[in-house]
């Protein structure tokens, strides 16, 4: 079997992606892992090259949305904002169904201040994953705030 890539990660982590097919389930997951040792330079690189690897191929477009949005917390826990912005609106696009995006879009307009675009952002969130409680705590959350300004 030929490897197009083969990195070894700190802490053990292997990534290859195979010439034709990958894990893409596995190769985010290893991000994960780099995100939970704040490895965030490896885990944004090793995303970003799982991205530029899938782009071209056959994979289901929530997996692309799902690399994007892991690509945009990893932003966000670098506090580029604007950067992690762009990767959920990214997401959102690719895929407009899937809400954690929307949720994490909403996130950052929060912390920005933006309100307004926040309600906007968690609503969506929320109408798409109705049962989820933190889409609704960040919804209830950024009304009480936007009341407050008023």
């Amino acid at each position: 079997m030929r490897y197009l890539y083969l990195r070894k990660i700190k802490q053990g982590i292997f990534v290859s992606i195979k010439r034709g097919k990958m894990n893409i389930e596995e190769s985010l997951s290893n991000v994960e892992k780099l995100m939970d040792l704040k490895k965030y330079d490896d885990a944004e690189r090793l995303c970003s090259d799982i991205i530029s690897f899938q782009k071209d191929r056959s994979v289901s477009i929530s997996w692309l949305a799902e690399a994007f949005n892991i690509l945009g917390l990893i932003m966000y826990k670098k506090v580029e904002f604007i950067k992690a912005q762009s990767l959920y609106k990214k997401s959102f696009e690719m895929d407009p169904s899937f809400a954690p995006a929307y949720y994490n879009h909403g996130v950052i307009n929060y912390r920005l201040g933006m309100f307004e675009f926040a309600v906007k952002d968690f609503q969506k969130a929320v109408e798409l994953d109705p049962d989820n409680l933190e889409f609704s705590a960040g919804l209830e959350a950024s009304k009480i705030a936007l009341g407050g300004l008023k």
